[in-house]
């Protein structure tokens, strides 16, 4: 029983390096860069959104204003 423990903590460990090894020179490759979420078109968006007091928006007010913001948009 003590070989058999023996035999999988070796497996354990050499899988474990592999594991290390491909991680380390996955670290070495260069990364794509990331896209922002917001582009430019949408900064009016963004700014008029920032200026909404949400507590005194009814429904029909958020609706209204979510298509006009669509349609900035497209």
């Amino acid at each position: 029983m003590i070989e058999r423990a023996r035999d999988v903590l070796a497996e354990h460990e050499s899988a474990e390096l592999r594991v290390t090894e491909q991680l380390a020179a996955d670290e070495t490759r260069p990364r794509p860069a990331q896209l922002t979420i917001f582009t430019p078109i949408s900064q009016p968006v963004l700014e008029k959104l920032r200026e909404l007091d949400l507590n005194r928006l009814t429904p029909l007010e958020a609706l209204n204003l979510l298509a006009e913001l669509k349609k900035q948009v497209e």
